[in-house]
């Protein structure tokens, strides 16, 4: 090679080819053929008819019996949905790559309506005014019985015999004539209450956790306990 000489120019490979398609991008297309499911584009695809062309230009005989379950009606059926469905990508009508040009526009979401409300002041005052304060209510807010009834309900009577004859067990002095009262501590418990002789609150608590605790003494007053 003579001095000064350029080296010789090597010649441009050719443009690289375009990927081969894979078999989930045939299937995706050949689904676009109306009446053609994920199932039928497989056994298409592996018959060969793997493009739109190709299913357009088979013989419905032919192509009925390279796909397992496709009668020649069917067969003939597809390909008609095939060549409107090409024929309509190639005025433009169609873009199989997710785009139409008959595509309409999502309407926008209307915003949603505003409504003033009153400051929660307000409406807890509107509340307090629409309660009804009954003459029982006013009755038992007077003896200093907030809540509940203003007798000793069944489920307080036996959590107060209870608690008592368990303090009895553990040593607590009767406050009662032994003499006279029944036996058990049980017995000693309830002759107790009965004699409303027991220095007990009962504690009663609503639903909002809010509670009140009543002297026991308060409650007896209307409580029958025979």
């Amino acid at each position: 090679m003579s001095e000064g000489s350029e080296p010789p120019k090597k010649e441009k490979k050719d443009a690289e080819k375009p990927a081969e398609p894979t078999i989930e991008e045939i299937v995706a297309l050949l689904t676009n053929i109306a009446g053609v499911g994920p199932k039928t584009a497989e056994k298409l695809a592996a018959a060969g008819y793997d493009t739109l062309e190709k299913v357009v230009d088979a013989d419905k005989e032919a192509l009925a019996a390279a796909v397992a379950g496709l009668s020649v009606a069917k067969a003939e059926a597809t390909i008609a949905e095939a060549a409107d469905l090409l024929e309509k990508v190639n005025s433009g009508a169609i873009d199989l790559s997710g785009k139409s040009k008959s595509k309409r526009k999502k309407a926008p979401e209307p915003e949603p309506d505003r409504h003033e409300l009153e400051p929660i002041k307000a409406v807890a005052r509107a509340e307090e005014r629409k309660r009804l304060v009954t003459g029982y209510e006013k009755e038992k807010l007077a003896m200093g019985i907030p809540v509940g009834p203003k007798w000793l309900t069944k489920f307080e009577k036996a959590r107060i015999i209870g608690a008592r004859a368990l303090q009895i067990s553990m040593g607590a002095p009767v406050l009662i004539d032994m003499k006279t009262a029944p036996k058990g501590r049980f017995g000693f418990a309830e002759a107790e209450l009965r004699a409303g002789v027991l220095p007990m609150t009962v504690r009663r608590t609503l639903p909002t956790g809010e509670s009140y605790d009543i002297a026991l003494s308060i409650l007896l007053k209307n409580t029958r306990l025979d």
